[in-house]
């Protein structure tokens, strides 16, 4: 019990200080990265499904070639009356037409494959494209911040050089004691003309 308390208090003050330590764009520059590698090997993972595709694609034309091969030697035999060889010859032709088959539903199964991993791979990118977009933000950002701050000192430095005796330097506080003043002044000559 005691350990799991030191435990979790442990874990508490690591996890405040990496809080802490994280800025925003180092973290976005990191996802960014991430997602890099991800869109890189959903490429491969779609390549090689293309490659996969392309294979199938042959194998079904030459099992569609064999097939047709096929038909025309069971009437050739059948032509020289060898009814076995013919027999023989359409078992095969039947085994062809399965693999066929195989080969058509492999194919229809690996085109819908590709399509998963082409979206998946449109949404990575533009996932990637987006994050890049809000590392320039930041980045924009941080310098804006860092200028206003460069003002705001720039701002205090020049408020101690004052001249206060220059005339055309205007202490805000008396501005506003003056505006006072000048109110006051409306209202006695409002309550005067009463």
């Amino acid at each position: 019990m005691i350990g799991t308390r030191i435990n979790q208090l442990i874990k508490a003050y690591i996890n405040e200080g990496l809080e802490r330590i994280e800025e925003p764009a180092i973290m976005v520059k990191q996802y960014i990265r991430d997602v890099r590698e991800q869109v890189e090997q959903a490429e491969q993972q779609l390549e090689k499904a293309l490659v996969r595709k392309k294979t199938l694609e042959n194998d079904l034309t030459l099992a569609r070639e064999l097939f047709e091969k096929r038909e025309e030697q069971a009437r050739v035999a059948l032509q020289a009356d060898n009814e076995d060889l013919a027999r023989k010859i359409l078992l095969n032709k039947k085994e062809v037409w399965k693999q066929m088959n195989q080969f058509e539903e492999m194919l229809a199964q690996q085109e819908k494959s590709i399509y998963e991993k082409n979206a998946k791979l449109e949404q990575l990118q533009t996932k990637y494209s987006q994050l890049q977009e809000k590392h320039m933000e930041l980045i924009v950002r941080v310098q804006a911040v860092k200028a206003s701050g460069k003002m705001k000192i720039n701002e205090k430095e020049k408020g101690k050089a004052y001249n206060w005796n220059d005339p055309n330097v205007l202490d805000p506080e008396w501005e506003k004691e003056s505006e006072i003043e000048i109110e006051i002044n409306k209202l006695k000559e409002q309550m005067q003309g009463n």
